[in-house]
């Protein structure tokens, strides 16, 4: 054990503290805000939440642990940092507060909860200024010790981003780096992969002795990308790995946890007025319930997407008849007035009702909540250019381009609106347009 893990533990066992007594405060809280708020429901006592402590706790210590919480490096570190790994570890732990309730069919006050996750927010972000306080009056701010043949400029993004202090060692000895290393004082060093094997290999030992992380710099081609590569190590091969987007792992992670929870109670609530719709569209007039066409998903890989059946059965064989009609000048095939729609699938197009059965492919994986629409196989194979990294999400059951106006947005506007949704994705955005799909449904604006 280095002699930072004693005081690692520490800062966690007073977080778990925090964590308790904030429950416990919430709970007394919650009598005076009951009093002005008489529409809560009856109070809960909080010693029947004890119980689940058993199994939020590890799990919040486990993401702490991960997310590097508590080390001293991270708490000496960018105060921006630290106030990110807090908000996440928070983040994982409300997705297993859910969890608990959920599973264990405890009675729930919700409001005990709001308070509970307040509370502990706000107690930790005391909690961890004060000890980030301690860190740097007795450590100091975390120094990155950087070897030659590296200068400080090529590293400074260690200084500007994670808030390390950075000091030169003009050697790339290992001898001269042990000697500095047993001086104390240094929480990483920086290494330059374009050193010799042998040389690299001396000086990452040496690091190893005395117990502090290494950084071996990568030197990256110019091949006028513009975005830089991340490392990826492939069993003894360390790969650059280039991607048109930086992937944000606990946002995608939440997303999709989102879209099949979301997904799952949307499709329950609106089961019975699918059954109602579905007798309709049986009658109205006699045919198939449900129309199955084999659309592009996720990198253009073919799936089955449902839709209520909204046009005269064998509505199919009529398109290359109409095709000259077509309103969109790209690969696209829209009609502003299909006549093989009928009356009953008007209606459900106007309201975008038909595409309730579409909440099946979200709960199955096929597709997302929000995304670009899918398109059918044959006019997913002809997008051409960037036109094609709209398949490099899931494709959506709403999106900018249904908020937008749909049917009355141009074919180029439409696939601009798509990109830019892929490179600006985030989890607010999303959460922005399924508000906004409201009122694009009660308005049926471009829909045809």
């Amino acid at each position: 054990m280095t002699r930072e893990k004693p005081i690692e533990l520490t800062f966690l066992v007073l977080d778990v503290f925090v964590i308790v007594a904030s429950l416990w405060l919430g709970a007394v809280l919650r009598e005076p805000i009951a009093s002005v708020a008489p529409g809560l429901k009856p109070a809960v006592a909080w010693q029947e939440y004890v119980h689940l402590l058993l199994v939020f706790l590890p799990a919040w210590a486990l993401f702490a642990e991960r997310l590097d919480l508590c080390r001293t490096r991270l708490l000496a570190g960018s105060a921006v940092g630290l106030f990110r790994a807090l908000v996440w570890t928070q983040v994982w732990g409300l997705v297993v507060i859910a969890l608990i309730l959920v599973g264990a069919q405890v009675p729930v006050n919700r409001s005990l909860i709001v308070a509970f996750m307040v509370l502990s927010t706000l107690l930790l972000v005391i909690s961890k200024g004060l000890q980030r306080a301690w860190v740097l009056r007795h450590h100091g701010r975390a120094v990155a010790l950087v070897l030659a043949p590296l200068s400080l400029e090529r590293v400074a993004d260690l200084d500007a981003v994670q808030g390390r202090e950075l000091e030169l060692l003009d050697t790339e000895g290992p001898d001269a780096l042990t000697r500095r290393l047993e001086q104390g004082s240094v929480d990483e060093v920086v290494l330059s992969g374009a050193v010799s094997k042998e040389v690299l290999s001396a000086l990452l030992e040496a690091c190893e002795r005395v117990g502090v992380p290494a950084l071996v710099t990568t030197e990256i081609p110019d091949v006028g990308m513009l975005r830089t590569p991340r490392a990826e190590t492939v069993g003894k091969v360390l790969y650059l790995r280039y991607e048109p987007y930086e992937p944000d792992v606990p946002a995608r992670f939440l997303k999709e946890a989102f879209d099949r929870v979301v997904g799952l109670f949307a499709l329950l609530v609106a089961a019975p007025l699918m059954v109602l719709l579905a007798i309709a569209v049986r009658i109205f007039p006699p045919g198939p319930v449900f129309f199955v066409q084999r659309r592009g998903g996720l990198n253009g890989r073919p799936f089955p997407m449902l839709k209520f059946r909204t046009m005269a059965v064998g509505a199919e064989r009529r398109r290359q008849e109409l095709l000259p009609a077509n309103r969109m000048n790209g690969p696209v095939f829209k009609l502003t007035h299909d006549p093989r729609v009928t009356r009953m699938g008007r209606f459900l197009r106007r309201t975008s009702l038909d595409e309730l059965p579409q909440l099946v492919n979200v709960v199955l994986g096929h597709m997302s909540l929000v995304g670009p629409r899918p398109l059918p196989v044959e006019e997913t194979r002809a997008l051409t250019g960037s036109q094609r990294r709209r398949l490099s999400v899931k494709p959506g059951l709403t999106g900018l381009w249904q908020v937008s106006g749909r049917n009355d947005v141009s074919f180029e506007k439409w696939m601009e609106l798509d990109l830019w949704y892929v490179d600006n994705w985030s989890f607010g955005l999303d959460l922005a347009i399924i508000l906004r799909t409201i009122p694009a449904m009660l308005t049926g604006r471009g829909a045809y």
